[in-house]
């Protein structure tokens, strides 16, 4: 008996039934994907994608996954948050901070009437039940009040596109050679695990939906400050219509098709993949060999998709502009702690009432006059004031006093 088979006619030799298996495989990789692939506008389109079985679940996400371990506090407001919304994320990138770090932003908003002059524009804006543009004429029906829809949600040439197309194009390479070499089976493989997965996607149809202010009062601007669980802290200047859609309020996930719907959709995409692993079990030598290649590319493109592109890049933000300036950041040191951090955030906000309301500082004696301290300094604008230092005489004092 040989070592390794040498034909593959014989009984003994090469077989590539594990194709079905391959095609079903790198279900993880494609459940980290499943919003971003779902909410694309090419994601209707049949293709070949790596375990479609993941797109079948009948339980649907009702929000991006938030940030957890922060804590927002509004600087004028008073509100506090424990989590940050995802594309709030996506613009100001807190899970790189590290520990102690400060930042400062400023985000403002495009002017709308931008919005009506660039057709191609990614955020629809519905705003006190004004819209401004809208391509479906069914969220126009059943919008909500207050909302604003991200109709185009990714950047035009995002990774991931690349990715959809390069699919779509090898499945039409697979259909076409399938055909050239009179395998009927793997024909018929091919359309029914291409139009399986389309269903899929147009069952799970979305797009992501913020909430904007209700009325057009006049209030105070919407500062707030970001902290995270390592110490570091964010001050973002901006006006209280953006901190209400990116910080304060919950984004949510609007689909476009009902539960009901849904189940139906994913019954008959389901029937469709069982019937495409038992033909592509019966396709030819060459076919199985292509298509099992194709699926190991499609997983490895599909795996690099983080690596290649961030968040910030596959999202499109434009609605929103962000101003940074690296010199205003604190650098890191070795003496670096929560009460340099702090202070730097006091310094920018100019009050410490968000400190008191949040609770960003512990309830006790010596914080609270440290933290007067720190508003008297403010106030006089002695910005090179010794945070730590005082803190350090204060708590001694504390300690000193709590012994005796």
């Amino acid at each position: 008996m040989v070592w390794f088979p040498s034909e593959r006619s014989k009984p003994d030799g090469w077989k590539f039934d594990i194709v079905s298996l391959v095609a079903v495989i790198g279900e993880s990789t494609i459940e980290r994907h499943t919003q971003l692939i779902t909410a694309s506008r090419l994601s209707w389109i049949p293709r070949l994608i790596p375990a479609p079985q993941t797109l079948l679940k009948t339980k649907r996400p009702e929000r991006l996954p938030p940030v957890k371990d922060v804590e927002i506090f509004g600087v004028h407001s008073g509100t506090k948050v424990t989590e940050l919304n995802f594309f709030a994320d996506v613009i100001l990138k807190i899970q790189d901070l590290e520990k102690y770090e400060f930042r400062k932003y400023e985000i403002t908003k495009q002017p709308d009437n931008m919005l009506c002059r660039n057709a191609s524009q990614s955020l629809v804006v519905a705003e006190r039940g004004q819209i401004y543009k809208i391509n479906d004429k069914k969220y126009e029906k059943d919008k909500a009040p207050n909302e604003i829809i991200i109709d185009k949600p990714f950047q035009p040439f995002s990774t991931l596109t690349i990715v959809t197309v390069a699919s779509i194009m090898m499945t039409i390479g697979l259909f076409i050679w399938a055909a050239l070499i009179h395998d009927g089976v793997a024909m018929i493989a091919i359309a029914t695990m291409s139009a399986s997965t389309s269903i899929a996607c147009w069952a799970n149809t979305w797009h992501p939906t913020l909430s904007s202010r209700p009325t057009s009062n006049d209030v105070p601007p919407g500062d707030i400050v970001i902290k995270t669980r390592k110490g570091a802290f964010v001050v973002v200047h901006c006006d209280e219509e953006v901190t209400r859609e990116l910080y304060t309020c919950a984004d949510t996930c609007r689909y476009m098709f009902e539960d009901g719907a849904l189940q139906v959709m994913l019954g008959i995409s389901t029937i469709l993949l069982m019937a495409s692993i038992i033909f592509f079990t019966n396709c030819g030598w060459t076919m199985q060999t292509a298509i099992g290649m194709a699926y190991i590319i499609l997983n490895m493109m599909y795996w690099a998709i983080p690596f290649v592109m961030g968040d910030e890049k596959t999202w499109d933000m434009s609605l929103y502009q962000k101003k940074h300036n690296p010199e205003h950041d604190r650098v890191i040191t070795e003496n670096a702690s929560y009460t340099q951090t702090l202070w730097h955030a006091i310094k920018e906000t100019g009050s410490v009432e968000w400190v008191k309301r949040g609770g960003a500082a512990p309830n006790t004696g010596f914080w609270e006059e440290w933290l007067k301290l720190a508003q008297k300094n403010v106030d006089e604008k002695n910005f090179e004031w010794d945070a730590v230092g005082v803190k350090n005489e204060l708590m001694n004092k504390a300690t000193q006093a709590i012994c005796k």
